[in-house]
């Protein structure tokens, strides 16, 4: 589905499925392999059902958070919307600039120095190198990393990978904001400064989908939430009702 299709700022998802094989193919001869690929499902008898029809319509500057158990298919959405995972069916179609921050590693050069990586990560993002060195120090500083800067980041902790990742996706210009779990990593004081520069993008007119396991967290940014179980939509509404749900859906409340 073509992004022209959309405004800026909106999200579609409509009827996505997708699953996953878990079974290892034994090998074989290529006449095995062609024949057994022309009888099988396209993910074979042992696949896992990620999304199974989730429809989705996000409306521009809306925040929205995914939750539900294990294995619902909350990061399979939020890779589907990346464009990281295709569908095996349905459609997706998101507007304008979109900033994804899933892994906390992905994208970076881990022989390059964070530094480098900033260089790397605003030019796959469509800005030109001018554009990057007049936002590098400001970047710097928010990731806090001091003289880790010029290091490779192959030596990075995971928190310092977060604090990398962050600043260079705080300082993009956002249309669409597609957070995973990431947040969770690193000191008190740094998530803080993390939510406070998100509510300021969001203030800014961006589109929020985040993905938590911390209910507080999500309650704090969303304003709807997204219930998935099994890889389907269990419940889709506002905050204030979907968060109850969520916690007697888990037996927590």
């Amino acid at each position: 589905m073509s992004a022209a299709t959309v405004a800026r700022g909106e999200i579609l998802l409509e009827d996505a499925s997708r699953a996953f094989s878990v079974r290892a193919d034994r090998g074989g001869t290529l006449k095995e392999l062609v024949l057994r690929r022309r009888a099988a499902t396209p993910h074979g008898p042992g696949a896992i059902q990620a999304l199974d029809g989730v429809t989705l319509r996000i409306a521009p500057g809306e925040t929205v958070g995914i939750v539900g158990r294990n294995g619902a298919g909350k990061s399979s959405t939020l890779k589907v919307l990346a464009g990281i995972v295709p569908l095996d069916r349905g459609r997706v179609a998101l507007g304008g600039q979109v900033v994804t921050l899933l892994e906390l590693a992905a994208g970076f050069g881990r022989d390059f120095s964070g530094r480098e990586n900033i260089l790397l990560g605003g030019a796959l993002h469509g800005l030109t190198k001018e554009q990057i060195e007049a936002r590098m120090d400001d970047i710097i500083a928010f990731s806090e990393l001091g003289d880790f800067i010029d290091v490779p980041v192959k030596t990075y902790s995971s928190g310092m990978y977060v604090r990398l990742g962050f600043a260079i996706a705080a300082h993009l210009d956002a249309d669409i904001l597609l957070i995973d779990e990431v947040l969770a990593v690193g000191d008190e004081a740094f998530q803080r400064k993390c939510e406070e520069r998100i509510a300021a993008q969001v203030a800014a007119g961006a589109t929020l989908v985040l993905v938590s396991h911390d209910a507080a967290l999500v309650e704090r940014t969303c304003a709807r939430v997204v219930v998935l179980d099994g890889g389907k939509v269990a419940f889709d509404g506002p905050c204030l009702e979907g968060m109850p749900f969520y916690h007697r859906m888990m037996g927590t409340s």
